[in-house]
């Protein structure tokens, strides 16, 4: 509140630090302060990255592409962007075109070279704001990411991977990677068998009809 008006602040926007260079993660958030967002959360994996947005529910992701861990960021920004719907902006020290082409692919709103610089990531941020509320999300949006949300934490609270298949075999949640998401079952693991065993969990609705079905990987 504004002292002397008696009128209430807007909530800061808040924005996800995906970076594993903390000295380059500090600098984006003094940046991001001073233009008014808030940081909700930094984190250095793509695999830290995923769970965290879906807690979260950042308005922007400030993504690096080249990350600790064995996912990249690009693949961390495809699962993130499908799954909570959250624009990404990614950070990159080198244009390369085959790196810009996955970049693009993944529908993100921007990309700043390193060193960040005040007046691109602002231009960056307010593109991805003004693009994110032209989209008119459906109501059920948040409702959306309260659900995924809860089973990313169910998820990593099992402990053990999982995969959470449709009845045409294509993957609707996977963790801890769901980079996978939307990918047919047989191809993301052409080991397994792509049917339903026995030791899978069945995912009725209410009338008793076959949503899907749960895969539990040995740890």
């Amino acid at each position: 509140m504004r002292p002397g008006d008696g009128r209430e602040e807007a909530p800061r926007r808040t924005v996800l630090i995906v970076e594993d260079d903390p000295l380059s993660a500090r600098v984006a958030a003094k940046i991001l302060d001073r233009l008014g967002y808030g940081v909700c959360a930094m984190v250095e994996t793509g695999e830290e990255a995923i769970p965290m947005a879906a807690l979260r529910l950042p308005d922007v992701v400030l993504m690096d592409i080249n990350l600790a861990g064995a996912m990249d960021g690009v693949a961390a920004a495809r699962a993130i962007i499908e799954s909570v719907g959250a624009p990404v902006i990614f950070l990159t020290a080198a244009v390369d075109r085959e790196i810009m082409d996955r970049v693009a692919a993944t529908g993100a709103a921007g990309y700043i070279q390193k060193p960040v610089k005040l007046l691109d990531l602002k231009a960056n941020l307010e593109m991805a704001i003004t693009r994110r509320r032209r989209e008119r999300p459906c109501p059920t949006d948040a409702a959306t990411a309260l659900y995924r949300g809860l089973l990313f934490a169910v998820a990593k609270a099992c402990a053990r991977p999982l995969v959470v298949v449709d009845p045409d075999g294509r993957v609707l949640f996977a963790h801890p990677d769901n980079s996978i998401s939307g990918e047919l079952f047989a191809e993301a693991f052409p080991d397994q068998p792509p049917f339903p065993l026995p030791s899978d969990t069945p995912c009725p609705d209410a009338a008793g009809a076959p949503l899907g079905w749960v895969r539990l990987f040995p740890e």
